[in-house]
């Protein structure tokens, strides 16, 4: 996944700490043909392996989707086991039910109600289950680059709504699981050294609503967004797990104001 969105932020926060990066060649080892990418990896030599990779491109293979995210993702860790590489797999937020409000921590049972929670559980299981001494599962939340207006993250997502109908939509009462990429990619390096597990990256501890985020990020950067608030969508999908170190939303958003008693939605 290096020429993804988060890959491209592994990619160069790796560089900048002097580590050597090998991006996959997907071109050359398609996802789903596993006989050769064993011995690819083998003769790289990798000190560790980083799975980000998601299903992007639709080759038209029966099942696709689920056979990326959990058929691939548990030959990957196969393939970890069997060279003694530590494996960092990237899951989502997402394995956790909409209808039940966090904040969620390692505690809180996983219970996704769409397709690609599911199959990301699916994916974690099946990796903790093939490599459990080697597997570092990051559930992570929806992404923050100010730097770029493509992928699939905050800032593109407001762009977007800004070029199609020149406001931005925001509930006020959904506390998103969120982080600024730079600050994910840093912690997915710092997984490498951790012991195996599932760890939760969110920087959202604070429960700032999706509607006074993007006027910060907008303020912040500049960038001019209308952001109009509604609470059409409620929802608490804040992780915490104080083993990530993440930074909080605020440390990155001096403007932000995140009092204690707007920790969670207000009822209806």
């Amino acid at each position: 996944g290096a020429g993804g969105t988060r890959g491209r932020a592994v990619g160069q926060a790796a560089r900048a700490a002097g580590h050597e990066v090998l991006a996959w060649p997907r071109q050359r080892l398609a996802p789903l043909d596993f006989s050769p990418q064993r011995d690819w990896i083998e003769r790289a030599q990798p000190d560790a392996l980083l799975h980000l990779a998601v299903g992007s491109q639709d080759t038209g293979a029966a099942d696709e989707g689920r056979r990326i995210t959990v058929d691939w993702t548990a030959h990957l860790a196969g393939v970890a086991q069997a060279l003694d590489l530590p494996m960092v797999f990237s899951s989502t937020a997402m394995v956790y039910d909409a209808e039940a409000d966090g904040p969620y921590t390692l505690a809180s049972p996983p219970t996704p109600r769409n397709d690609y929670g599911a199959q990301k559980l699916q994916a974690e299981h099946a990796a903790l289950l093939r490599h459990p001494q080697g597997v570092r599962v990051a559930r992570l939340g929806w992404q923050i680059d100010p730097g770029r207006r493509d992928g699939n993250q905050m800032v593109a997502h407001a762009w977007r709504e800004m070029a199609s109908q020149g406001w931005v939509g925001a509930s006020r009462a959904w506390r998103p699981a969120c982080a600024f990429i730079d600050d994910t990619a840093r912690a997915l390096l710092r997984l490498v050294a951790q012991p195996p597990g599932v760890y939760l990256l969110d920087s959202n501890r604070e429960g700032i609503s999706f509607d006074r985020l993007l006027q910060a990020v907008s303020d912040a950067h500049g960038f001019g967004w209308e952001v109009r608030a509604h609470e059409d969508y409620r929802h608490d999908q804040r992780m915490i797990d104080p083993r990530s170190a993440m930074p909080a939303l605020s440390q990155r958003l001096p403007g932000l104001q995140a009092p204690l008693q707007s920790s969670a939605p207000s009822a209806s």
